[in-house]
């Protein structure tokens, strides 16, 4: 297993104070960590230059952080070979420029030891861990899975309150992660019941540990107000996210919240309700960020989007472009 970076070393120090304690220091994140889908060409093959085009869109509309292999990367039907793929491109890109966190999720303990491992290995910055995504374990299985995966590297890992055990990822049980897992320092919060659980998670959450936004920024303003910096969302229009929170960020709420209701919301409405993945595609593939709107195979939506609605979508978003200064 390689060492980690210098640059990683920076993301996690770990500090011996008195009594033997210890005390975790992590990078903390204002702004947007956006997630990259996985582009193909046409013949379905990974599109490593749209992956770098993704990339510097993201670099140019201010993320402070990307991903890859998580949901909006449609991971589940990425194989092995792709995946390394994936990642040294996307590690190349931003080389310099922004942190990159690599989803480690798979279907068994091995497969996600595995991912962490590779990602380590081929230059990630972070990793991010959900439970596995099909079947459900007990706390305590939880726990030991947490404890093996991280255990096999030496990054700073995300926990995404996901995957088939999201109901064990209580405030409590995502505090004991941190407190008792080195190199865990954040918390993805988006899973069941997440508006509830992000805010009893920023009232009681030891310093040091972030919470960071997800559900594609639908209650973006809600998790502001709780004091949340960082959103992971997808990569379709990062310049409508970042310009909410950098004018809340920046002490106008009352401009955040303009922002909010009438360019990000209206978009959200159709994005979110639909099979998110296609209308991620569609939206980059309509601004010339990448060539291709396909999805992977074998597809992760079950039910495809309608051209009726996708055309909804481009009327909403032509009027946001229509009315930006």
């Amino acid at each position: 297993m390689t060492s980690a970076r210098p640059a990683v070393k920076m993301l996690l120090t770990v500090v011996r104070e008195e009594k033997q304690t210890m005390k975790k220091q992590f990078a903390k994140f204002y702004g947007m960590m956006p997630i990259l889908p996985t582009p193909v060409d046409a013949e379905g093959d990974i599109d490593r230059e749209d992956i770098v085009s993704l990339v510097g869109y993201c670099v140019g509309a201010g993320a402070v952080a990307v991903g890859h292999l998580a949901g909006a990367s449609e991971y589940a039907a990425v194989g092995r070979e792709d995946r390394e793929t994936i990642i040294r491109c996307v590690v190349e890109a931003a080389k310099g420029k922004l942190p990159v966190f690599i989803g480690a999720a798979a279907c068994s303990v091995q497969d996600s030891v595995y991912n962490a491992k590779a990602a380590q290995d081929l230059g990630a910055d972070m990793i991010m861990l959900c439970s596995p995504p099909y079947g459900s374990g007990t706390p305590d299985e939880v726990f030991a899975f947490y404890e093996r995966v991280c255990g096999a590297v030496n990054l700073p890992v995300i926990v995404q309150d996901t995957g088939g055990s999201w109901e064990v990822f209580t405030p409590d049980f995502l505090i004991k992660l941190y407190h008792e897992i080195e190199n865990i320092g954040y918390v993805k919060a988006e899973g069941g019941h997440w508006l509830e659980k992000m805010r009893a998670l920023m009232l009681r959450a030891p310093e040091g540990m972030q919470i960071i936004g997800g559900a594609a920024g639908k209650n973006m303003m809600q998790m502001l107000d709780m004091g949340v910096t960082a959103f992971m969302t997808g990569t379709e229009a990062q310049e409508i996210h970042r310009s909410v929170v950098d004018a809340y960020l920046s002490g106008d709420r009352e401009k955040a919240a303009l922002l909010y209701r009438t360019t990000l919301l209206p978009y959200l409405e159709l994005y979110c309700a639909n099979n998110y993945n296609k209308a991620l595609k569609h939206m980059l593939k309509r601004r010339g960020i990448i060539k291709n709107d396909a999805l992977l195979y074998p597809r992760v939506e079950a039910n495809p989007v309608s051209e009726y609605l996708l055309g909804e979508l481009d009327r909403v978003l032509g009027n946001i472009e229509k009315d930006e200064p």
